[in-house]
């Protein structure tokens, strides 16, 4: 069974991550709060911001087209390779969540309930290690002129010349798609982010000493 537990070592990170990524990334409420933050609403005239957002996020769930009054050709191409790696991303998530409920019930069913705890409480750990040293520049504060710090802006580049074999993302700064989605707004989801499968992670934890302890496992 110890193959089992390794890989379920591997995929309960994934999980974890992508999990709350496909909340946060679909998530219309999460969006209407970081543009309050971020000062969104302020550069269009109002309504635009929902519009534009409840268009988006619909084309990134295949239910209608991009619209092209609102967003450049640039960043209806761009859009199409964003819409791409969110497709990845959710069939990576929705595969690696039913292998680990699969491996789940295989240790469960042959009496390994330790192996799955440990499994649990491992995976969460190395998850909240990772997250924390990938969150150093992520929890940097704004610079003395309201722009990300210097550690978010490397990050932020090296993240997309990573995801993207194109130049796409290089924007003109009064591009819509740009104004639509500052750096701030950028710097508050992916620490929004970072907190949630902080926290995620630590409830597995949790739990998962807690069942231990009660259960003797």
């Amino acid at each position: 069974m110890k193959i089992v537990k390794y890989f379920l070592i591997i995929l309960i990170p994934l999980v974890i991550i992508l999990g709350n990524f496909q909340y946060l990334i679909f998530n219309l409420k999460f969006y209407k709060n970081l543009y309050n933050q971020a000062g969104v609403y302020q550069s269009f005239p109002g309504g635009v911001v929902d519009d534009a957002t409840y268009n988006l996020l619909g084309y990134f769930r295949g239910k209608n087209k991009l619209d092209h009054n609102f967003f450049s050709n640039q960043a209806i191409l761009h859009l199409k390779d964003v819409k791409e790696i969110i497709n990845f991303t959710s069939s990576l998530f929705y595969l690696s969540a039913v292998a680990v409920l699969a491996l789940s019930i295989i240790l469960i069913a042959r009496k390994q309930s330790k192996a799955l705890t440990s499994a649990l409480i491992v995976s969460s750990v190395i998850t909240m290690i990772f997250i924390i040293l990938l969150s150093i520049p992520l929890f940097s504060t704004f610079s003395s002129n309201g722009r990300p710090a210097f550690g978010w802006d490397f990050l932020f580049t090296k993240f997309h010349q990573a995801l993207f074999n194109n130049d796409l993302w290089l924007f003109s700064p009064d591009d819509n798609l740009i104004r639509l989605f500052p750096s701030e707004f950028f710097v508050l989801f992916a620490n929004q982010l970072a907190m949630n499968i902080l926290v995620t992670s630590g409830v597995i934890i949790i739990s998962s000493f807690l069942l231990k302890k009660k259960f003797s496992i």
